[in-house]
């Protein structure tokens, strides 16, 4: 999936919009995991700029596997609080699982 770091024309299908509807998981303030409108991978994203409510939402990594999702989450320092890692651990084994 890509996004259009464009003006957003529509809020509940487009990734790096602040309202967009298929957030996994704040992992910061900053950080987030969503998934793609497709449901093909999730994606974990960067904020450009602070406060919060200004910049856009930057697509850093695409992920497909629940397993190397939560290792990438893990290995930036986001899953230090246990109920983080249990979102993400709910998760179907694969993106892809999503559309069944």
């Amino acid at each position: 999936c890509q996004f259009q770091l464009t003006p957003v024309y529509n809020a509940t299908h487009m990734g790096p919009d602040e309202a967009y509807s298929k957030v996994i998981l704040q992992l910061a303030p900053r950080w987030r995991i969503i998934e793609c409108r497709n449901a093909e991978q999730w994606i974990i994203q960067h904020r450009s700029a602070e406060p919060l409510h200004q910049g856009v939402w930057r697509s850093v990594s695409y992920v497909v596997s629940r397993d190397k999702l939560i290792e990438l989450s893990a290995s930036l320092g986001f899953l230090s609080e246990p109920s983080k890692r249990v979102v993400l651990e709910r998760l179907p084994k694969s993106a892809t699982d999503l559309r069944k």
